[in-house]
């Protein structure tokens, strides 16, 4: 009686494994199948990163000159730090007082907004990058006959051009609604950083157990936003719908899949993470192994210990 139960048990986990596995490796070969057709897949990611080097480096400039456009006063001090200068004939009390710089009131608020700016800027490139892909593989994957030579990189093209026309406002809510709460978020952790300094008393009790539970309900409505939003950029680029219609349809779409959605990013999630992982450390293996030559073991080209190399290749093809 106990090996039959034995053998039911493994056969049960046997099936569910089959079935949770099927629907995860069917979605993993079809998107192999899209990336190996539509080859622009594979480049266009550089391109939202490239965009965002340059905005990251107009905004370390513009945050250069609001850092900077405040007054700088010397700080009151006692007469006793001062000393008589002979080489100036006057009294001096640089050496001892001290200077500060002084902010305007709204150059604080200049500041909050420049780095909220920035933030929105990061997640509504992240945006158009998820539904550039989605568009393109949705054409490639309703595209009708054979495959033609212009879906490499006609539908890459194409479906930036849908976004550019029709759903860059769109984009840009999703990206807005992502950034606020997240910016929400950062305030209260600010808040909770100071709280820890105060005294444990029961009104300091009160406020950390309310800052707590909020910060945590936000990191909920966080994560569910962001996985709404994620299927909502998919649905924008096959419908062409608004944002708010978009994030209705997929989180109705959510709803009634929730189980395949859920063992397929599961499953899907674990077999990329091991991709991921076979991949940088055979790019840290190669690298160890090149720089083993005699060509890198001679004194003109000779490496003291390949240690950061080989991690800094196994941290480029991890990610």
């Amino acid at each position: 009686m106990t090996v039959v139960m034995i053998i039911a048990f493994l056969t049960s986990i046997a099936i569910v494994r089959r079935i949770l596995i099927e629907t995860s490796t069917t979605v993993l070969k079809v998107a192999a199948k899209v990336i190996g057709e539509v080859h622009a897949l594979i480049i266009f990611p550089v391109v939202p990163y490239f965009a965002l080097a340059i905005i990251y480096m107009f905004w370390f400039a513009a945050t250069l000159y609001l850092f900077s456009s405040g007054q700088v006063l010397q700080n009151d001090c006692n007469a006793e730090c001062c000393s008589f200068d002979l080489k100036l004939g006057k009294v001096n009390c640089d050496s001892c007082c001290g200077y500060s710089v002084h902010y305007a009131p709204h150059i604080g608020i200049a500041i909050l907004f420049h780095l909220f700016g920035c933030y929105w800027a990061t997640q509504f490139f992240i945006a158009c990058s998820s539904t550039v892909i989605a568009g393109s593989v949705a054409s490639y994957y309703w595209a009708r006959g054979e495959i033609s030579h212009d879906i490499p990189f006609h539908t890459v093209v194409s479906s930036l051009k849908r976004l550019l026309r029709y759903s860059l406002g769109s984009v840009a809510l999703g990206s807005l609604v992502v950034s606020s709460v997240e910016w929400v978020r950062c305030i209260l952790k600010a808040l909770r950083r100071r709280l820890k300094g105060v005294d444990s008393t029961g009104e300091s009790r009160l406020g950390k157990t309310v800052s707590s539970s909020s910060h945590c309900c936000l990191g909920c409505i966080d994560w569910t936003i962001k996985s709404v939003n994620r299927n909502a950029y998919i649905v924008i680029a096959v419908t062409g719908k608004g944002f708010c219609k978009a994030s209705e349809l997929a989180t109705g779409l959510i709803m009634n899949n929730i189980l395949r959605i859920g063992k397929v990013n599961v499953i899907g999630d674990v077999i990329l993470y091991l991709g991921k992982l076979c991949v940088s450390l055979s790019s840290a293996l190669f690298a160890f192994l090149m720089l083993d030559t005699h060509k890198y073991r001679s004194a003109h080209n000779k490496i003291s210990s390949p240690l950061f190399p080989v991690l800094l290749c196994w941290a480029l093809g991890y990610m």
